[in-house]
């Protein structure tokens, strides 16, 4: 009741700055989400930015899966396939549809898609249980894929997650539910001579083997054991997603 209670108070002060914000800038008929972060921030709604605009993400979201966001009126949500990009509309004001969104540079939209993944939706889940912000693709010196093109270099392998206080790298099964241009990729032949997929296999290998010399916990999460729409992505349910973590990581929560 009482987190209810202070959503419903954040909802308010928030139209309250949006209101204002649209009173005092007679120019803006529209804006993304994330340009109102600083004035949120100066109300006190929030305490500080986080990736471009993400605590207020994380509220809008929240609203979107309870089918209240029309809490907040002046909210535009364009969809697409993988990810939602948030707009404030003035009140009376029509969105120009598929206008704005072309504007939105490739690196914010493939960011705005990390962020919608079921993977990073997991490990928020993971930071709140381990209490430890992860320091998510991370990468060690000593771990680096296969000799690019001309021989000289090669490029650090990215982990999913590592969490220093706990020791712990998490990392994530392959999905099942890939696309026919996904699996074709798959195909590929890389410059090691060898397929992408089976470079894959040997890439997962050398994360373990590094992680095992350099004493490092290893968890790998199949996404297959959490509940799953049709299309194989996660439903989210945050109650039983925690209660499912909180057993696999059951030696690392405190």
């Amino acid at each position: 009741m009482e987190n209810r209670r202070n959503n419903e108070d954040k909802v308010t002060q928030i139209n309250k700055v949006i209101e204002n914000y649209f009173n005092t800038h007679t120019d803006k008929d529209w804006i993304p989400a994330k340009d109102i972060m600083s004035d949120l921030i100066k109300a006190g709604v929030f305490t500080k930015d986080q990736k471009k605009g993400l605590p207020l993400r994380k509220v809008l979201r929240a609203l979107d899966k309870e089918s209240v966001l029309n809490t907040i009126p002046s909210v535009h949500a364009e969809r697409t396939d993988t990810a939602v990009f948030w707009y404030l509309v003035r009140e009376g004001t029509l969105f120009p549809e598929n206008k704005a969104i072309s504007t939105i540079s490739k690196k914010e939209r493939s960011k705005e898609k990390r962020e919608n993944s079921d993977e990073f939706y997991i490990l928020d889940l993971c930071d709140e249980l381990l209490k430890e912000k992860a320091s998510r693709k991370h990468t060690f010196d000593s771990l680096l894929g296969d000799m690019h093109k001309k021989g000289k270099t090669r490029t650090k392998l990215p982990l999913a997650a590592f969490y220093e206080d706990a020791n712990l790298v998490i990392e994530f099964l392959e999905k099942q539910n890939k696309s026919g241009l996904q699996l074709e990729k798959l195909d590929v032949m890389t410059v090691s001579g060898i397929t992408r997929a089976e470079q894959i296999i040997r890439y997962n290998k050398r994360r373990r083997d590094v992680l095992q010399k350099k004493d490092i916990n290893l968890i790998e999460i199949d996404y297959s054991l959490f509940e799953c729409d049709n299309k194989k992505n996660l439903s989210r349910d945050k109650g039983k997603d925690v209660l499912l973590l909180r057993k696999i990581l059951k030696q690392f929560v405190k």
